[in-house]
């Protein structure tokens, strides 16, 4: 059957959306109905369940040992330390019960989540790298998330292949970077957007193939270049060495760079190697629509922070999978609706915390299992009636075809990535009867103000170990939303201190939360408008994440590359 775009209207947010003829094809191969919300909803929804770097330390409900964990120690379910979570002495299926058609089916499964164990973080291979979370092989890494095979990283997250780097996002085949947002094969560098294979350089956006570039923007097999003008050698390091590396310059310079960015053209998205894609940070994609920093994938949409899929729709934080719909935090996963933070789970429907499981419905924290349904086990031949039922009542209450619900959510939703993507405050929150979590005072006993710290790190005694410093965004009082995980105070360690000094650069005068939140702000918003080229000439039309609203020059991809290289 051959269907027409249909438009819709979101239940959520009561705007207008579309169903496009290529998505009704796979949600009646699947056998789910079209979405009543639409794609940033849906999206929002799913991340509102996604605690990925708010940290604490409560106990382990099995060996009772404190433990690094993404729920609060308010959270009264049972959560499992790692070695007891993988241990093999207890049963997985203890918390199993038998389904009750007379109530919705997401009650009972948040009966069943609370009583099944949960592994306190997410994280493989790692050695000493006890605060992180969402990672695997990383090595002498602290406060990392989402990470792979990195080593003596620090404060950040979608480190991949790199090493001593600080305050970075999304960066790969790095070493020595810091404040640096999705940049790759770059070295001993500071304060990089979009760059790739850059050295020895500070202040760039949109380079490539530069050394010993400073404040640049566009540049492509540069060196010596101070803010896109050509110097000699002699005279790009007498200015370098006039540079004073200090937070309030550092700033200074950011702004400025930030003022000439806005004279140069922008491509109406990062990426390359696309066919018959839109969205913005996408690569080698072929048949992908509204899909954000995803990669060699084809046939998917909706997808955000994923990588090597197939004919999938709506899945965050993914890799690796194939006709995957509605599902969070998943990998080598195929066929399933509504999992999240599964690994190598195949065939089956709204389970969490379920590794290596075929055939699962239901279910939380299996591990090698098939044919269960509320964590109990049944016959195969068992297992399809009783599946076939529930999802028959499902679509009766309504919640077949949805993700979990955020008012079901494990984490209050200002723990959870939503925040970042959809910020709200505390009344907001709470008015759509979604948790919110008040950590309390830390009570940290500051001895230094942020502005009170030495100007550069020239000035800075080995003595700032032993100190407290005050988040300055704390004692500016910021805007509690822009800044709703503030830690409000923080100390500096000796790797740290070891690292500013290799690299020239002052003590930050934020935490690392606050940090973390000013380095996301730089990215565009994960939306798309339809614009036309604003190459004098140009009709080209595209779909881009500039706003119209916005200063930002923007080009079709042809006039950017005439323009550029």
């Amino acid at each position: 059957m051959e269907h027409q775009s249909e438009s819709k209207i979101c239940f959520n947010c009561k705007g207008s959306f579309t169903i496009a003829p290529e998505d009704f094809g796979f949600y009646e191969k699947i056998g789910v109905p079209t979405p009543t919300l639409c794609w940033q909803c849906r999206y929002q929804r799913r991340i509102a369940g996604r605690n990925e770097w708010v940290l604490y330390l409560r106990h382990c409900s099995k060996c009772d040992k404190k433990a690094v964990s993404i729920y609060n120690p308010d959270y009264l379910g049972s959560v499992f330390c790692l070695e007891c979570f993988w241990g093999d002495d207890w049963d997985r299926t203890a918390a199993g019960v038998d389904f009750d058609f007379s109530r919705p089916f997401f009650e009972q499964f948040a009966e069943l989540r609370e009583r099944a164990p949960k592994p306190a973080v997410a994280q493989f291979r790692c050695l000493n790298s006890p605060y992180t979370n969402q990672s695997q092989d990383l090595k002498n890494c602290y406060m990392c998330f989402a990470c792979d095979a990195s080593e003596d990283c620090m404060y950040g997250n979608w480190y991949f292949s790199c090493k001593q780097s600080i305050d970075c996002s999304i960066v790969n085949k790095s070493e020595l970077l810091y404040e640096c947002l999705v940049s790759s094969t770059c070295f001993k560098s500071t304060y990089l957007v979009d760059c790739k294979s850059c050295i020895d350089s500070h202040f760039l956006k949109k380079c490539r193939d530069c050394q010993n570039c400073f404040g640049c923007v566009n540049l492509r097999n540069k060196s010596y270049c101070w803010e896109n003008v050509q110097l000699t050698k002699e005279e790009y390091f007498k200015k370098l060495s006039e540079f004073e590396w200090s937070v309030e310059n550092i700033e200074k310079t950011r702004r400025h760079l930030n003022e000439l960015f806005l004279k140069y053209p922008n491509k109406n998205y990062e990426g390359r190697d696309i066919v018959n894609a839109t969205g913005d940070y996408i690569y080698h994609l072929k048949n992908c629509q509204v899909c954000f920093s995803t990669h060699k994938s084809e046939d998917v949409s909706y997808s955000q922070d994923a990588s090597d899929m197939k004919g999938g729709r709506d899945n965050t934080e993914a890799a690796y999978n194939e006709m995957d719909y509605e599902s969070e935090g998943i990998g080598y996963t195929a066929n399933n609706i509504s999992i999240s933070r599964c690994w190598n789970m195949y065939n089956s429907m709204y389970s969490m915390n379920c590794f290596s499981c075929d055939n699962c419905f239901g279910c939380v924290g299996l591990n090698k299992q098939k044919y269960c349904i509320f964590n109990k086990q049944y016959t195969p031949e068992e297992y399809l009636v009783l599946k076939n039922k529930i999802i028959e009542h499902m679509k009766k209450t309504g919640e077949w075809g949805n993700f979990f619900p955020i008012e079901i959510s494990l984490f209050a939703y200002n723990e959870t990535v939503a925040q970042e993507y959809f910020p709200m405050n505390k009344e907001e929150i709470l008015a759509k009867r979604w948790k919110w979590y008040d950590r309390g005072d830390r009570d940290y006993k500051v001895t230094v103000k942020s502005n009170e710290l030495p100007k550069t790190i020239i000035e800075t005694p080995d003595s700032i170990l032993e100190e407290v410093i005050s988040c300055n965004s704390h004692e500016t009082g910021a805007d509690k939303t822009s800044y709703f995980n503030c830690t409000t105070a923080f100390r500096v360690s000796a790797d740290e201190l070891s690292f500013y000094r290799r690299m020239n650069l002052p003590i930050p005068h934020k935490c690392f939360m606050c940090r973390f939140q000013d380095r996301l702000r730089l990215r565009n918003p994960r939306n798309l408008w339809h614009r036309k080229c604003m190459k004098e000439g140009c009709e080209n039309e595209f779909e881009t994440s500039y706003s119209p609203e916005n200063p930002e020059i923007v080009y079709c991809e042809k006039c950017y590359q005439n323009e550029v290289y």
